[in-house]
């Protein structure tokens, strides 16, 4: 009970001290940097970062309805609270693939990950995303003073973006629906394997549009469902995010979207690698 009452109170200070939102979705140049050179990541613009705290308290509050604080779920205290990236105490990259399965659309497998940058004496973190690749690229902008891992709202983004380019309906509204689900969404204790070693994890699952009428073309989006797999044995956190999809009018049309991590590696073991690569080559 103390937790959820420490934990409102946190979210009310980000509120009272974020009281100027930023604007979502920044468009920004953010320098792709490739695996091969390390050495070349040092060289990052933040001048139009976004803070990262302010935007986790908007993505897990309504503007104008305060009383979601009030009654904080165990899935809102998880995502929007708990500091994901405490454990993490030098310039890393945390690398996720991202893999889709679709009936209606070409499948593919790429990569997400998130560069931090620098990590303040406060242990906030300055981090910049490198969000697939090609066609299927997402660019986001850089973030400052983060001390949540940002990567389920950027695979919530992303995922709203594609329904209203499927759909012909507004991001917003897919935006919406799943802050408000995750508002009344509770974790489930579960554990899962990583490595061959057996970890506790969190997993939270929801459906946002169950309750909601939707107009015929987007009727396919009603049954579907978001599963988080979060463990604090995870660097970062996010273990797996996973989306699915499956028609009730065509059961044939299914879709299936996962994001799962892959490991951490820090600046410095990076630039030796590339170092050995260099000598070897």
């Amino acid at each position: 009970m103390n937790h959820k009452y420490s934990a409102m109170n946190n979210i009310n200070k980000l509120i009272y001290y974020g009281s100027v939102l930023l604007t979502l979705f920044v468009t920004i140049f953010i320098t792709s940097v490739s695996l091969s050179n390390p050495q070349n990541e040092t060289d990052q613009d933040f001048s139009n970062a976004e803070n990262a705290e302010e935007k986790r308290a908007k993505w897990g509050t309504e503007k104008f309805k305060l009383e979601l604080i009030k009654e904080m779920s165990s899935a809102n205290i998880a995502l929007f609270i708990d500091e994901h990236l405490k454990s993490i105490n030098e310039p890393s990259r945390i690398y996720y693939k991202f893999q889709k399965e679709s009936t209606r659309e070409d499948n593919f497998i790429g990569n997400v990950v998130l560069n931090i940058v620098k990590v303040d004496q406060d242990n906030t973190k300055h981090i910049t995303f490198r969000y697939l690749k090609g066609r299927n690229k997402v660019r986001f902008p850089p973030q400052i003073g983060a001390r949540g891992n940002p990567v389920f709202m950027l695979f919530f983004e992303r995922d709203s973006r594609d329904m209203q380019r499927l759909t012909g309906g507004n991001a917003l509204f897919f935006r919406s629906r799943i802050r408000h689900t995750i508002a009344a969404t509770e974790i489930k204790d579960i554990n899962i394997t990583y490595n061959g070693e057996s970890l506790p994890a969190k997993e939270i699952s929801f459906q946002p549009f169950t309750e909601t009428e939707l107009k015929n073309r987007v009727s396919r989006y009603k049954t579907k469902k978001f599963v988080i797999v979060m463990s604090e044995q995870i660097p970062g956190y996010i273990f797996k995010i996973e989306t699915f999809i499956k028609d009730l009018e065509d059961p044939d049309d299914k879709v299936k979207e996962t994001l799962q991590f892959q490991g951490i590696r820090t600046n410095k073991e990076l630039r030796e690698e590339y170092k050995q690569r260099k000598e070897k080559g």
